[in-house]
């Protein structure tokens, strides 16, 4: 008699050689919206180049201002609540992670940014 149940087994791989677009469906209405959003921001890079021009020492990394605004539409999009709401799903979430622009193995920042 032949067993037709799949075995319950998890193998993690120590390398992947897909990129996190592979896993976005190319007919994902976050698609459009991303190539819309990354062209206003874009308009956007001198404004971000002057504000961020002040050469601070010390205190936190800075991130992308881009990142950021990106992060925050999800928010509005995905009605989520708080910014600790939104870190906990980036940390977890591929599709968000894409749009933000942060790769697979990114730290997710702080919610207090």
């Amino acid at each position: 008699m032949e067993i037709m149940r799949g075995a319950d087994t998890f193998t993690e791989s120590l390398f992947s050689v897909r990129k996190l677009d592979d896993f976005i469906p190319p007919s994902h209405p976050l698609r459009a919206i991303r190539v819309m959003a990354n062209e206003a921001l874009a308009k956007m890079d001198r404004l971000f180049a002057d504000m961020y021009e002040a050469d601070i020492k010390g205190g936190r990394p800075s991130i992308a201002p881009e990142n950021l605004l990106r992060a925050m539409l999800i928010q509005v999009l995905y009605s989520i609540r708080s910014e600790r709401q939104l870190m906990e799903q980036v940390q977890y979430n591929l599709l968000f992670r894409w749009l933000i622009g942060l790769a697979m193995d990114d730290v997710v920042w702080v919610p207090t940014v």
